[in-house]
């Protein structure tokens, strides 16, 4: 309302007040509405930076919304690494007047780009490594909104932190998936446990072991799940894991036993230690459980090997150089002196047949062996074992009850041959001498089977398996004077096996006393079943398991 009486020129000055004040009041809520925008925009990134994710998903969601922001087409961010640096494009939205390198070699390098690029405005969010950089598409009409631009400049030291921590998330979150790797495919037990012992991890590798399933295993404590105290191992009084849980002090290596998947006790080596935790956080203790069964036979075997080898030859050497001293040192009688010299031809061949049998074993042990097959009736190689007892005049202990009909077989004639004498001279070493041994074949499918019986000491049941490895001996055997290295049944077994047959030790049937082994080996290849006729040829020795 005027007042009465007011002339024009007053209500133009008016008007004009009025007019600037609602441009005022007009300039005064746009910035309101531009601050608001900014702050709502802020918000936005700050809850995009606060989500997460991993740098190429955090990367597409700040470039989008950066693209809306300014006001542009198109937009894209290059990303380095810590220690490097190069950068690398993670994210891109839009189309683009022209392509985008994939990496830059620097930051100076996309300060360049954008130099030379027009069509282009270029953010760097850090210069520190890791760097950032985002470049925005600029509009044909040539600008892009400040404010948007704004925003972004604000927030790049809090956009350069955040893909910071996406890429150490994204580096822990790869350490921990490849030293997860690592103790699942571990071939040694790994259990971690809490204070309280509880079982909170075991690896695959325990699973198969004990015979647990992890999931069944966590929360029980470690003694019921690695039953260290049944298997002989130790008391709940002795664990290692409370050890390492209460001195905090790593236990490099201790033995003991766990329980298995079968329940038989395993030996077992451990290193156990505690991992490190902050003050008042969860205390967790790792045990790295490895098997050494195998080391232990090996040991053992190795000292088997020493005493057998060492009883054998300083015996035999005792004996040789006592009679060479007594034919130098004293005149005797011819008489005398051939016996001492046959004497020192006996020792010597023990002493040549122990080399034999050792050089057999190294034979074995390489891969391949090659076995130079051929057809032979089996008949012709027990008739040549006789022809060699005759010189002492066993042959007519010798007893063989095999079938005229029987086919030929494909073997190394050689190698077979020491198996029948190996089995054969055992036989006649451990029955009384007036006993027969027979020999005796038959066929069963592709396979002559066959059975040598002695009136022996016998095996004793227990110890069957064993005395087919490398120098053991029975205890019935080496409680008795008679001499022998434990090495030539273990060599039939390899032999026969390199034939892919299969070596056994079993009671006489008839159920006398002694022991029986048995034996097969392949037919010649015309008398299998399904076998065309083919030239024999020298072939490389399985070491694989035999035929069952």
């Amino acid at each position: 309302m005027t007042e009465p009486g007011a002339s024009d020129s007053e209500l133009d000055g008016l008007r004009a007040r009025l007019a600037a004040l609602e441009r005022e009041y007009r300039s005064a809520f746009d910035q309101a509405q531009r601050e608001a925008d900014a702050l709502f925009a802020q918000y936005q990134l700050s809850q995009l930076v606060a989500s997460g994710g991993s740098p190429a998903e955090l990367g597409q969601a700040v470039v989008v919304e950066l693209v809306r922001l300014a006001g542009s087409e198109a937009g894209a961010i290059w990303l380095g690494e810590t220690g490097r640096p190069k950068l690398a494009l993670i994210a891109a939205t839009g189309e683009f007047a022209a392509p985008l390198p994939g990496e830059l070699a620097s930051v100076q390098e996309a300060r360049d780009l954008g130099a030379q690029r027009r069509d282009l405005r270029l953010i760097v969010l850090g210069d520190e490594l890791p760097a950032s950089v985002i470049a925005l598409a600029v509009p044909g009409t040539g600008s892009l909104d400040d404010d948007g631009l704004r925003v972004a400049q604000l927030a790049r030291h809090e956009l350069a932190s955040a893909f910071a921590s996406a890429r150490l998330r994204e580096a822990l979150e790869r350490e921990r998936h490849e030293l997860g790797a690592v103790v699942d495919g571990a071939t040694d037990v790994i259990v971690q446990v809490d204070e309280a012992r509880r079982v909170v991890r075991l690896n695959p590798a325990g699973e198969r072991t004990l015979g647990i399933e992890a999931a069944l295993a966590i929360g029980r404590s470690c003694g019921d799940v690695l039953g260290c105290a049944v298997a002989g191992g130790h008391g709940e009084d002795h664990c290692p894991l409370a050890e390492v849980i209460a001195t905090a002090r790593p236990i490099a290596y201790r033995e003991t036993a766990i329980r298995g998947a079968q329940g038989t006790p395993i030996r077992i080596a451990g290193g156990y230690s505690r991992a490190p935790s902050a003050a008042g956080g969860p205390i967790r203790a790792t045990a790295i459980l490895r098997d050494i069964t195998a080391v232990r036979a090996l040991e053992q075997l190795r000292e088997g090997f020493v005493a057998t080898v060492s009883h054998e030859l300083r015996t035999p050497l005792a004996l040789v150089r006592g009679y060479a001293e007594t034919i130098l040192h004293f005149e005797l009688p011819a008489e005398e002196q051939r016996e001492y010299v046959e004497r020192i031809h006996g020792v010597t061949s023990r002493l040549g047949s122990l080399v034999d049998q050792i050089l057999d074993i190294t034979h074995l042990d390489a891969d391949p062996l090659i076995l130079e097959r051929a057809p032979v009736a089996f008949a012709a190689l027990v008739a040549r074992l006789r022809g060699d007892l005759e010189i002492s005049g066993d042959d007519a202990r010798l007893v063989t009850e095999l079938a005229a009909d029987l086919p030929p077989i494909e073997v190394d004639i050689v190698r077979i041959g020491r198996v029948l004498e190996n089995l054969v001279g055992n036989a006649l070493k451990y029955a009384p001498a007036p006993s027969p041994i027979v020999i005796g074949a038959s066929v069963d499918g592709d396979w002559l089977v066959a059975s040598i019986d002695d009136e022996g000491v016998g095996i004793p049941e227990a110890e069957r398996s064993l005395v087919l490895e490398p120098f053991h001996r029975a205890w019935n055997v080496r409680e008795s004077r008679i001499p022998g290295t434990g090495l030539g049944l273990y060599i039939c077994r390899r032999l026969v096996e390199a034939h892919g047959g299969r070596l056994s030790l079993g009671d006489r049937p008839d159920g006398r006393p002694g022991t029986r082994v048995s034996f097969n080996l392949p037919l010649a290849a015309d008398r299998r079943r399904g076998v065309g006729r083919r030239r024999p040829t020298a072939q490389p020795a399985s070491r694989g398991a035999a035929r069952g």
